[in-house]
């Protein structure tokens, strides 16, 4: 009795993780991201009952293959991607600095997955394991682009009691939901995906008085 409690328990422990753990793509160690709209969430932040109550959606037995659900679909958002400098002026003379910055060519449609929906890297671009990924991008509108390498070359004027700090900014759209693949209807796999699409990307430099 208590061997069998015990592979229950364990069950449930994997079946718990595998729907909260996230595989995430670069845009997961943003700053910051928000929607333009509320009421929309990241797959990161998707929480248990989020997924029971998608989960609900389906209502029959399917035959075959991945049945995708979207929750979120090409909802914009602006978000910080990373601060690049920081510069203190706690003196009584002006400060110049000179800073050089580059960006760098990257895709700008990125993935990310969760449950049993894995995703594949080639090279840099990444995407979601066998059909699924066919199955989302056929329901949802986006355009793969890349930026190439660009430098710029900044001088910094930080007057006295002021900072400077330079991030990188930028807008895009989110496309989320979960999915559940059936084999002569009986469900195998279940899980959550997402898109992320950079639109734009720009630096900004912000001044601001020292408290």
């Amino acid at each position: 009795m208590k061997k069998w409690f015990t592979m229950i328990l364990v069950l449930l422990i994997i079946l718990f993780t595998n729907i909260t753990q996230v595989q995430a793509d670069d845009y997961a160690s943003y700053q910051e991201i928000v929607f333009v709209e509320e009421g929309h969430k990241l797959l990161k932040d998707f929480t248990r009952s989020d997924y029971a109550s998608y989960y609900s959606n389906y209502v029959k037995k399917y035959f075959m293959g991945w049945k995708i659900l979207t929750i979120t679909k090409n909802e914009p958002i602006d978000f910080v991607s990373e601060t690049k400098l920081k510069i203190y002026n706690n003196g009584f003379s002006t400060i110049k600095h000179t800073i050089s910055l580059s960006t760098k060519e990257e895709t700008k449609f990125q993935v990310s997955a969760s449950g049993e929906i894995g995703i594949k890297a080639t090279g840099d671009v990444k995407k979601f394991k066998g059909t699924i990924d066919a199955d989302i991008k056929s329901t949802i509108s986006y355009s793969k682009t890349t930026n190439s390498s660009e430098s710029y070359e900044f001088v910094i004027i930080v007057d006295p009691g002021t900072y400077v700090t330079i991030v990188t900014k930028g807008t895009g759209e989110v496309s989320n939901g979960v999915a559940k693949h059936y084999l002569f209807w009986i469900q195998t796999k279940q899980g959550g995906w997402e898109t992320f699409v950079v639109m734009t990307e720009y630096f900004e430099i912000i001044k601001e008085r020292l408290r």
